[in-house]
C-alpha cells in the first residue's frame, strides 16, 4: 500500500493519496500571516482541523509520512498516529502533482516568510552578540583614531584653537564613556553565550573569535590553527606577528614572553576550540579544567631558556 504523503506548498498543505484524484489541499491558516507563522514554525504549528479529519478517515493500515520534522511532530500529536519520513522518491512523486499557486500570492508568501525567518536568525544571543562585537570594535577603531589625532595636534596658543581643542576633547570623553558602556554590554552578552571561552581567553576577545568566525557553532568546527589565524594580518603590526590574529588581546598574553608568544597562541587557539565545542554542544562548566590548562602552560613558557 503506498504512503499517503503530507506536504507543504506555499500557504497550503497537501494530502497526496497516490491515486489519480489530484492532492487534498489545506490552508495552513485562515490568513496569510496565520500561513506564514506556521511555515516558519520549528514545531510544525497548527495543523489544519479539516487535514486531520482526513488522515483520520484513512485506514489504520495506510502509511503517513512527510518530510519535515516539524510537521511530522505536530502532525503525530494531532492525529495520534505514527507519522513516517518521507523518501526521496515519494516526494518526487508528489511534488509534481501539486498544483501552482498564483504567482504574486506565491511571491508575497515567499518573502513573508524569508522576512520572519531573517528577523528570528538575527535576534539569536550569538547574533546579538556577533553585533555588538562588531560595533565594539568599530567605536574602538574611531577612539584610537581620535587619540593619534589628539597627539598631532598642534594648538600654537591660538585662542580659536585652544577652544577647539577643548570641545574636541569633550566629544572624545564622550566617546569613551559610550565605548566602556559598550564594552560592559559586550562582556555580560559574552558570558551568557559563550562562559568556558570567556574563561580562556577574556571576554572581548570571546565575543571577537564568535564575530570573526560567524557564530559560536562555527568556531567549534574549526581547526585550532584555524582559530590561531582568526583576524591576523598580512603585515604585522609592531604589537604582533603575522602568527596569530584576534589572540594577540587574549586573557594573560602580556603575561607571557615576547618571543614566547606564538608558542602560547596555538596552545590557547586548542583551548579555545575546545571551549567553543563545549559552549555550542553540552554547555558543561569546563573553565576550571581549561584555565588551569592555560596557566601551567603560561608558567612553562615562562620558565624556558631563551
Amino acid at each position: 500500500m503506498p504512503p499517503a504523503v503530507v506536504v507543504g506548498r506555499g500557504a497550503a498543505l497537501y494530502l497526496d493519496l497516490g491515486s489519480s484524484d489530484p492532492p487534498l489541499a489545506y490552508a495552513r491558516g485562515p490568513d496569510l500571516d496565520a500561513a506564514v507563522a506556521a511555515t516558519v514554525d520549528p514545531e510544525g504549528g497548527p495543523v489544519p482541523p479539516d487535514l486531520v479529519e482526513a488522515i483520520a478517515g484513512l485506514p489504520r493500515a495506510t502509511p503517513i509520512v512527510a518530510a519535515d520534522r516539524g510537521l511530522r511532530r505536530a502532525l503525530a500529536a494531532a492525529t495520534g498516529r505514527e507519522i513516517g519520513e518521507a523518501s526521496l522518491g515519494e516526494l518526487r512523486r508528489a511534488l509534481p502533482r501539486l498544483p501552482l499557486a498564483p504567482a504574486p500570492r506565491e511571491r508575497e508568501f515567499a518573502l513573508r516568510v524569508a522576512s520572519v525567518a531573517l528577523s528570528r536568525a538575527l535576534s539569536t544571543p550569538v547574533e546579538v552578540l556577533i553585533t555588538l562585537a562588531r560595533e565594539e570594535e568599530r567605536v574602538e577603531r574611531a577612539l584610537g583614531r581620535e587619540d593619534r589625532a589628539m597627539e598631532a595636534f598642534v594648538a600654537a596658543g591660538s585662542p580659536g584653537l585652544e577652544e577647539y581643542r577643548r570641545e574636541w576633547t569633550e566629544v572624545r570623553e564622550r566617546l569613551a564613556r559610550h565605548h566602556a558602556r559598550l564594552v560592559a554590554v559586550l562582556e555580560r552578552s559574552a558570558r551568557s553565550v559563550a562562559p568556558n571561552l570567556c574563561a580562556v581567553v577574556g571576554e572581548k576577545v570571546a565575543a571577537r573569535l564568535l564575530s570573526a568566525a560567524g557564530g559560536l557553532e562555527a568556531l567549534g568546527r574549526m581547526r585550532s590553527a584555524r582559530v590561531q589565524l582568526l583576524g591576523s594580518r598580512r603585515r604585522p603590526s609592531p604589537e604582533r606577528g603575522p602568527r596569530y590574529g584576534v589572540l594577540f588581546r587574549a586573557a594573560r598574553m602580556l603575561d607571557v614572553p615576547t618571543a614566547r608568544r606564538a608558542a602560547y597562541a596555538r596552545s590557547l587557539a586548542a583551548l579555545a576550540s575546545i571551549a567553543a565545542r563545549v559552549d555550542a554542544s553540552t554547555r558543561r562548566d569546563l573553565a576550571p579544567i581549561l584555565v588551569g590548562r592555560r596557566d601551567r602552560r603560561i608558567e612553562s613558557l615562562r620558565k624556558r631558556r631563551p
